[in-house]
């Protein structure tokens, strides 16, 4: 996401804002797609992130594109969202948060383009003076109710969502995270790759995006990891008395599992990467860093497993039990041959 200089901006402020949503299934955010090709309209950007000052009237804008090869008509509208605890699938209401309707309108009430045309739909928040630190919603366009796609008996209205994500610029908004748990799959491994779960809890109240680097090191004091990944490469967020679970791979093994056309694992021998051989004990170690709005806050955790080959241990070791075998048949053959040589050179 390109929200670079926001997030500098936010660090400055000591206020972080940015929401923590991603479209299940159902809905894929900023764009959507209807039977036929019919309905396929783009909204950036998804989602559309703004800094608020209470009392104060500020707009932001939304840019839509009409990918199809006729012109439409869509309407804005605000429309709030829950996200189940469980399966984390979100699901659209039909209508806004309480109250945001109140403050957050649209310059225009509908919106016009030709077929591949761009245009933009402008937002307005009249942001009151007592409202809290966060929050949420998501804006549709769509057409008239009435103004279906039929299709093989399938009724689809033209609608795309994206989701509005707010966050008030107040002094005392608190930005905390911490570790609930670290660990992989596995306590040892006989071949790569070691899965690893990182759960992180915001323990604040807004919304804040966890970044971080996981280390792969032979200690946990070591200064020279065998390898680093980054935490959170998918920009995902998490709300505020929510948790939320990242994961991580360590693939880089010989030899080591990976994923077939079919879909399934098989172990490949890949021989350039013989020297990726894994053996022994093995420290995965993760730290974030955040800020609290004075200073940078390191939050560290490990966990310690094994990475050990047995059925290659094996092997080798039957190859040199047969080397050694060989070594000692051969040593046994020569010195009774030397010794019947030289019992008949003393006959001699």
């Amino acid at each position: 996401m390109p929200f670079n200089h926001l997030s500098q901006w936010l660090r400055r402020k000591g206020v972080w804002v940015l929401l923590a949503v991603v479209m299940c299934a159902m809905l894929v955010p900023g764009k959507a797609l209807a039977a036929g090709n019919d309905f396929n309209i783009q909204v950036s950007p998804s989602p559309l992130v703004v800094t608020l000052t209470p009392g104060k009237q500020q707009t932001a804008s939304l840019t839509i594109r009409n990918l199809t090869n006729h012109p439409e008509t869509l309407y804005p509208k605000l429309n709030g969202f829950t996200i189940d605890k469980s399966s984390k699938d979100v699901r659209l209401q039909d209508t806004p948060p309480v109250g945001m309707d109140q403050w957050i309108t649209f310059k225009s009430p509908s919106i016009t383009l030709a077929a591949g045309a761009t245009q933009t739909v402008d937002v307005v928040f009249n942001t009151p003076n007592n409202v809290g630190f966060s929050y949420s919603l998501a804006i549709t366009l769509a057409r008239k109710q009435d103004n279906v796609i039929d299709k093989d008996g399938v009724h689809l209205q033209g609608a795309v969502a994206v989701f509005c994500l707010v966050n008030i610029d107040r002094a005392d908004a608190k930005r905390e995270l911490s570790i609930s748990s670290f660990k992989a799959n596995k306590s040892q491994y006989q071949y790569l790759p070691a899965n690893f779960t990182l759960t992180v809890k915001n323990t604040g109240n807004i919304i804040d995006q966890p970044k971080g680097t996981l280390y792969i090191q032979r200690s946990y004091g070591s200064n020279k990891p065998l390898t680093t990944m980054p935490i959170n490469t998918g920009s995902n967020y998490v709300l505020p008395g929510t948790s939320r679970d990242f994961a991580s791979e360590w693939k880089s093994g010989f030899p080591a599992y990976v994923k077939g056309a079919d879909g399934k694992q098989h172990l490949s021998w890949d021989w350039k990467h013989l020297s990726d051989l894994r053996f022994g004990r093995y420290v995965a170690k993760v730290v974030l860093v955040y800020n609290d709005g004075h200073r940078d806050v390191p939050l560290v955790a490990s966990y310690t497993f094994w990475v050990i080959p047995w059925t290659l241990i094996l092997i080798l070791l039957v190859l040199a039990a047969i080397l050694v075998a060989g070594f000692v048949g051969w040593g046994r053959l020569i010195v009774s041959g030397t010794k019947k040589v030289r019992k008949y050179a003393h006959r001699k």
